[in-house]
This record gives C-alpha cells, structure tokens and sequence, in this order.
C-alpha cells in the first residue's frame, strides 16, 4: 500500500492545496502549501483518489440532511469487502470521511479539485462516479440533492452522458432496454455495421483495461470499479452480436 505509506508515516511526497489537501494536512498532521504548476506521480495520484472518494463519501452522505445507518453501513462494508483495507488504512478512511462531514468545503469543491488532477484521464472520473453512485443508493433510493451533487460532479468531470448513462442503468428492464444500453454503451447506433462497432468495442475495451486504469492513479483497492467497467463493455458487445444473428 505504497500510496498510503507517506500519509501513514505523517509525511507527504506531494504537496497539493484545496479542499483535498486541507483534508490530507488534517489528516497527516503537515501544513500542506499548493505548489503552482504541480504534476503528480502515480502513487500520489493514487493518495489524492482515496482521499477524494472518503471526501466525497462524506460529504454526500449529509446530503438529504442526515447520515443514514445504511450510508455508514455502505462505506464499512466498501472498506471491508470491495476494498479490503487493513485496519490503518480503514482508520485513515474513516478520518478522511468524518473530516469531510465536519469541514465547510463542499461536495462540488471536492470535484473540482479531482478534476483538476484527472483532467486527461476521465476514466478515472467515471469509476468515482460508480462508487459515489453506489453510496447514495445505499439507503434503497436517490434522493434530488443526491442527484443533484453528483450531476455536478459529472459536468465537472465532462462525463454528463456517462452519468445519464448510469442513472438510466438502475432501472432499464428487459432485453430491449438492455440491447439500447448495450449500442449506447459502445458508442453506437444500431443501424451501425457490425465491424465498425467491433472496433469501438475494442477500443473502449483498450481504454478501460483495469490494468491501465490502475496505471494512471486509481489505487489497486479500488480495482473492482475497473473490472465491473470492463466487463459491462465486454457483455455488451456479446449482446449486440447475439442480437445479430
């Protein structure tokens, strides 16, 4: 666990400024000063997408004016099960998410300050959104400040169709409404040759791999997100050429 080690340890390769790194500071203990012009390093990209998302997880989850038992429910059991943290870094994460319920900053300046980070790696963006729109289901149902903040995040992020497409993702029934998902997924029309869909398939494929995915900055605990990504692409290309034979 590299990318926690420096936080852990109370010192940080990286310095970054924001909401993010007044929660990193909080946190490690430092004074963290924002550094014009900064670029990070895989691990520290790694550091700031885990902060981010227990941020975030924080924030949201005061979103319909309380912290339901089903939300912290939800983030114990990311922790425990999906992420599978050791009993530091659970304690990390946990501090994060209360500084995060507590602080002023709010879920939008969150956004934009990961934006800023990924801002030429929006599958990094995508896969936040996936796990951010988990938690606000956790309690069974999306409520519209819910909607509304990760809406925002999605234009922050220029993943506006992306989002659409995960909120619609939650309740299409039936195989019509799936082939639909299935063409809209692959960037493709129906009326489009099958080849042609072939090749966007392989490369949306290409460019969700988990293991590029993990290369750019999202932390190996949260490689589930990437695979679920990957998969959806793949089972959608299966369904479109099964509709066409």
């Amino acid at each position: 666990m590299s990318w926690l080690g420096g936080l852990l340890g109370g010192t940080l390769g990286f310095a970054i400024g924001g909401p993010i790194g007044a929660i990193l500071g909080a946190i490690a203990g430092n004074s963290i000063a924002e550094r014009s012009g900064q670029t990070f390093d895989q691990a520290s990209k790694q550091t700031i997408f885990f902060t981010s998302l227990f941020a975030m997880l924080g924030s949201l989850a005061k979103a319909d004016g309380r912290v339901s038992k089903a939300e912290i429910a939800f983030v114990e059991k990311l922790m425990r099960e999906q992420l599978r943290l050791d009993s530091s870094a659970r304690q990390v994460a946990i501090e994060i998410f209360n500084e995060a319920k507590q602080r002023p900053a709010s879920f939008e300046a969150y956004a934009r300050q990961f934006a800023e980070v990924f801002r030429s790696e929006p599958e990094q963006g995508e896969m936040l959104l996936r796990l951010l729109l988990q938690a606000a289901m956790a309690d069974g149902e999306l409520h519209d400040d819910e909607v509304r903040f990760l809406r925002g995040a999605a234009a922050q992020f220029r993943l506006e169709q992306v989002f659409e497409q995960l909120l619609s993702g939650l309740s299409s029934e039936g195989a019509v409404d799936r082939l639909e998902a299935s063409y809209a997924l692959l960037e493709s029309e129906p009326s489009d040759d099958l080849a042609v869909i072939k090749k966007r398939y392989r490369k949306l494929a290409m460019k969700y791999h988990p293991d590029r995915i993990q290369s750019q900055g999202l932390p190996p605990e949260l490689i589930q997100a990437a695979e679920a990504k990957f998969k959806e692409i793949q089972d959608a290309y299966d369904r479109i050429e099964r509709a066409r034979h």
